[in-house]
């Protein structure tokens, strides 16, 4: 069953809600790279949308950031 969003459509909203999430626990991007063994130009990618798909790497910086994905 999909969500009805194209997968660029939903790298861009899970974009937003990492990055707002991450801003919200006072997180740098570096840090969440850090704590996720990935580099900063992942996290970094991953909030400008480049990643997809987008959900398997969503919910292993949202656990990273104290969230269930």
């Amino acid at each position: 069953m999909t969500n009805g969003f194209t997968p660029q459509e939903d790298a861009e909203d899970l974009a937003i809600v990492l990055r707002e999430a991450r801003e919200m626990q006072g997180e740098s991007a570096a840090e969440l790279a850090r704590r996720t063994d990935m580099r900063t130009a992942d996290v970094l990618e991953f909030e400008a949308a480049q990643i997809i798909p987008a959900r398997d790497q969503f919910a292993i910086y949202m656990r990273a950031l104290g969230f269930e994905a």
